[in-house]
This record gives C-alpha cells, structure tokens and sequence, in this order.
C-alpha cells in the first residue's frame, strides 16, 4: 500500500502543478496515447526481463497484492505516472527559467 501511496500522491502534486501553471505537456490527445503506451511497454518488458533475469523481486512489502502475471499493479502504475511526473517537472522548469532569462534582459 506504502507503494501505491507514493505514486498518487506523486501523481497528485504533478497534476496540481500543471492546472496551477496552465503547462501544455502534449499538443494531442494522440500525442498523449503514443507517448504513454511506448514508456509503458518498453517499462514493462523491461521489468518483466528483470524479474526473470533475478535482478529485482517485488516482495510483498509495501505492495496492494493484486499482481498481474507476477508484476505487482503499483509496477504498471509507475510506468503511467512516473513520466507524466517527469514531463510536467521538466515543463514548469522550462516554464519559470525561461520567465526569469526574460526578465533579466
């Protein structure tokens, strides 16, 4: 559960973060479907080649239970919310840099 905690109130913050600061993250809703559905193939392949590989277990510790074909669903999860997260940081970063290289001219 600790896990699944993290990861909405992660996803929580980055939300309010880009309605507070109007941040466009993708020109469309396309876009939006391409980019979410590659990061969360390529995550869960990879993930998948790691637990058989042994180089990471997923103990049950901290998670929900509820598991797919092995994988917990906090796992699926983060490959969802973790680059929504890392995009919407990246676009206030840009955002308030660019605000104040332009203030300073």
């Amino acid at each position: 559960m600790e896990y699944l905690s993290i990861l909405l109130a992660l996803f929580l913050v980055a939300f309010l973060v880009q309605y507070k600061n109007r941040l466009t993250i993708y020109h469309s809703n396309l876009e939006r479907f391409c980019v979410m559905i590659n990061i969360f193939v390529l995550g869960v392949i990879w993930d998948y080649f790691a637990i058989y590989r042994q180089h990471w277990i997923f103990p049950g510790n901290g998670l929900v239970g509820l598991r797919i074909h092995g994988l917990p669903i906090e796992e699926f999860l983060f490959f969802l919310i973790i680059p929504y997260v890392v995009l919407v940081m990246y676009k206030f970063y840009d955002k308030k840099l660019k605000r104040r290289i332009i203030n300073l001219c």
